[in-house]
């Protein structure tokens, strides 16, 4: 008798195929196992590498720049991982009818973590890109304009624009600034160089002024060296900014006929930059975090199924 465990094969009978060659030479599925405690590595592979590849592909369509160029494209890319889970939904069911050893369990596993990749995939990738790339595209694809006269120009002139640099004598008017309260507080402050006929260039902020007195605090407002503007792209915030306009304009009886809305700062450019890095960033950073999740489940489940066997 051999000091070793019996496999259930002798040296002169006929060796076991490692392949994936089943019975009546039929093709057998990677989830397969030739020997009851051996480690499936085609299996441990696909479970760890499809699920990220369907994290990773989806993630970065829905995050970063060809979401804004091309939805439609986006849309089929999410499509195709859908088809892709289905799939391996479907091979899933019918290893659980067809009863194989070992099987039906890894198959389950896999389908399990490419939902929830897929899934993850397109919410955590459109919060990426609503909360950065948005922005950023909205206002790159804008116009620039430079030495801009508050008091000459009006704002149906410059509707395009994203950023714009006043002329340095232009400043925040807070004597004419107002606040409208719903829910949050909504706060102008027109730009202007002294007193104007028309205001239509106005700094905004959220929260950042009374309402009930002309106490507006809002972006760099006490830069001395800020002259510039970047455009507000947010269309459910800019109907309250109006109607705090037009509070200002009955309290201190003043006109803005076209007004359009800005943050006020000093350099526009490296604020607008700013959610680009923190869109490539938050992408790059859910790529290997997702890698490394899928790693750990792949390892737990590798343990925690030798258990049950």
């Amino acid at each position: 008798m051999s000091g070793y465990p019996s496999d259930g094969y002798s040296y002169g009978a006929a060796q076991p195929n490692y392949g994936f060659e089943g019975k009546n030479g039929m093709t057998k599925s990677p989830f397969g196992r030739s020997q009851r405690r051996s480690i499936n590595l085609p299996a441990l592979a696909l479970c760890l590498v499809v699920p990220w590849l369907i994290f990773a592909s989806v993630y970065s369509l829905c995050s970063l720049a060809i979401h804004y160029q091309n939805p439609e494209f986006v849309l089929c890319g999410e499509a195709a991982a859908g088809a892709l889970v289905l799939v391996i939904a479907y091979s899933a069911l019918q290893n659980l009818r067809s009863g194989e050893d070992g099987q039906s369990t890894w198959y389950f596993f896999l389908l399990l973590c490419c939902g929830a990749n897929l899934a993850l995939a397109i919410i955590v990738g459109n919060m990426n890109y609503r909360t950065n790339m948005v922005p950023f595209m909205d206002v790159n694809n804008m116009n620039d304009y430079d030495m801009v006269n508050p008091a000459e120009s009006k704002g149906n002139q410059l509707m395009d624009a994203g950023r714009i640099h006043f002329v340095p004598e232009s400043k925040l008017d807070i004597t004419h600034s107002m606040g409208f309260r719903n829910m949050d507080t909504y706060c102008v402050a027109p730009i202007s160089i002294g007193e104007q006929d028309n205001y239509d260039f106005w700094a905004v902020g959220l929260n950042c002024c009374s309402g009930h007195v002309a106490d507006f605090h809002c972006g760099e407002f006490n830069n001395p060296t800020a002259h510039a503007g970047l455009r507000l792209m947010r269309d459910d915030l800019r109907s309250y900014f109006r109607l705090a306009v037009q509070q200002a304009e009955a309290a201190y009886n003043i006109r803005a006929n076209h007004p359009i809305f800005f943050y006020w700062m000093q350099d526009p450019s490296t604020e607008i930059s700013a959610y680009e890095s923190a869109a490539y960033t938050n992408w790059m950073v859910g790529i290997f975090v997702a890698f490394g999740v899928q790693l750990l489940l792949v390892v737990v489940a590798t343990v925690a199924f030798a258990k049950l066997c």
